[in-house]
């Protein structure tokens, strides 16, 4: 079998010649400087996303899950929550149990999703609920509804960061840093998101909580930190 190698080495050599002819070097050829900008921001959560669990075996005298329903959309009004925008239901489920000796019995469980912006709020959707016997609340995430516009800021900081070190380090050379050559951007790890439903992942401490029957008031949420790292090169002059 034979193969034609003229296109490509005629190819070759004409892409060498305009190379050489521009005189432009390779940057792998020049002098330039390696470095990484990181920077971390610590941002406060402004939505929290609660789970919120209502199952008629949970209750005692079986109270339906329309009439806990009707008492849980009762209480978060009074709290002046938009509903609409932030409670939707992510979960139903009918359970039926067949019995030989006694009436046949169905179960149903409700699940919704609640978005709160703060943690006063929070503190009294928590409240609001004990005082009806709804405790099956959990918090699912923690967010901020610019993060994306934060996280590319975070990044530019990086970026700037690894520009001045770049150039601290020219200095103390007796040289200067130039144009970037490369940019990359690092993965980093950003805890905005709890894996774990437990309050405690999120909640870092509470105003005044002696008892259950105590106010829960103004719970502090645990900010979302961001951590942005950037390598990039510039040349040295």
């Amino acid at each position: 079998m034979t193969f034609n190698l003229k296109p490509l080495l005629i190819f070759l050599l004409f892409s060498t010649t305009i190379f050489s002819q521009n005189g432009q070097k390779n940057f792998i050829d020049q002098p330039y400087i390696e470095i990484t900008g990181q920077v971390e921001t610590e941002i406060t959560p402004n939505e929290i996303y609660l789970r919120i669990v209502l199952n008629e075996s949970d209750k005692k005298g079986r109270i339906s899950i329309e009439k806990q329903e009707n008492q849980m959309l009762s209480k978060l009004r009074n709290l002046e929550l938009d509903l609409d925008k932030n409670l939707s239901v992510i979960d139903f489920n009918g359970f039926y149990k067949k019995k030989f000796f006694a009436d046949n019995e169905m179960s149903k469980k409700k699940t919704y999703q609640l978005i709160v912006n703060n943690g006063k709020m929070l503190g009294e959707v928590y409240r609001a609920l004990d005082v009806i016997d709804i405790s099956n609340i959990s918090i699912q995430k923690v967010s901020h509804s610019n993060l994306e516009n934060l996280k590319l800021e975070n990044k530019i900081e990086a970026l700037k960061m690894a520009k001045q070190k770049a150039n601290e380090y020219a200095i103390a050379i007796d040289q200067k840093a130039g144009n970037a050559l490369f940019i990359q951007e690092v993965q980093n790890y950003n805890n905005y998101k709890y894996d774990s439903n437990s309050l405690n992942e999120v909640v870092v401490s509470y105003a005044s909580q002696r008892n259950k029957s105590e106010e829960i008031t103004n719970l502090t949420i645990k900010p979302i930190l961001l951590k942005s790292t950037i390598l990039a090169r510039f040349t040295l002059n």
